[in-house]
């Protein structure tokens, strides 16, 4: 090799690991700095950096209950038998869905129940933390509860519903001793193995049960007696015009025979 060849593998060396580090420095100064065309990186320092999360990604599951019409879809087409509701009527005789809960410890995020949804309100979250924030409705500020095997079991009524949502809302620096007593019978973040998602509204207390079916007993009343009266309307309606009808009918056969006569 001649002196000049060697001289010029020696610029092309220093030339391309000088193009190499320009490279490398520039994706390190742009990861480092969240900036430029490779600030999101595929690798990130979470949870300091919040993860990106694409659209269709299949995270926890999510009831806008408000819209559920427990038409039990979701529950048929689960492959795990994983969700199961409750409802009573309310006084519209409409489902109030008292209990719909998911245990997502069996989830398998398949996505089958969100596809069988009338209503489109079960759906996949981009929420894959234990504890993610419900930014879906005003229900509370989670729906994921960890807890021990005789906590899934227990049953809330409205009222219970409604402090639970308030206090996940809420600041738990500012629960006071009857709120942590009532949170501890709820769930188990220590050591409970179960993660359930919880978004039912809560069952009727006996007095509000008691409300609600005499409003809609009197609004079945209501409606019967309407749709009665409508009938009984629509009767003598129709008698009116048969009789209207015989009237001239017969007045057209009289001047019909009064015709004949005069002929």
């Amino acid at each position: 090799m001649s002196f000049l060849g060697w001289v010029k593998e020696i610029v092309d060396g220093v030339e391309s690991t000088a193009i190499g580090l320009k490279t490398t420095t520039r994706f390190l100064w742009e990861n480092a700095t969240d900036t430029g065309e490779h600030g999101a990186a595929m690798t990130r320092d979470y949870p300091v950096q919040p993860a990106i999360i694409p659209d269709g990604y299949r995270g926890h599951l999510f009831n806008d209950v408000d819209n559920c019409t427990l038409c039990k879809s979701c529950q048929r087409a689960c492959p795990i038998d994983c969700i199961s509701m409750e409802g009573e009527l309310n006084e519209n005789a409409k489902f109030h869905i008292s209990r719909y809960d998911i245990d997502i410890s069996k989830c398998i995020y398949c996505g089958l129940c969100t596809q069988v949804c009338p209503t489109e309100c079960l759906t996949m979250t981009k929420g894959f933390e234990i504890e993610p924030a419900n930014l879906v409705n005003k229900r509370g500020g989670k729906f994921l509860f960890r807890m021990r095997p005789e906590q899934t079991k227990v049953k809330l009524d409205m009222h219970e519903v409604e402090r639970l949502n308030a206090l996940t809302a809420a600041d738990p620096s500012s629960w006071t001793e009857d709120d942590k007593a009532f949170m501890a019978r709820v769930e188990d973040p220590e050591t409970g193995r179960f993660l359930f998602g919880r978004y039912g509204m809560g069952f009727y207390t006996p007095e509000e049960k008691a409300r609600v079916d005499r409003i809609r007993a009197e609004k079945k009343k209501a409606k019967e007696e309407a749709a009665a009266k409508a009938a009984a309307e629509q009767a003598a309606a129709n008698e009116r015009s048969a009789a209207e009808q015989a009237a001239k009918d017969a007045a057209a056969k009289a001047a019909e025979s009064a015709e004949e006569g005069k002929a």
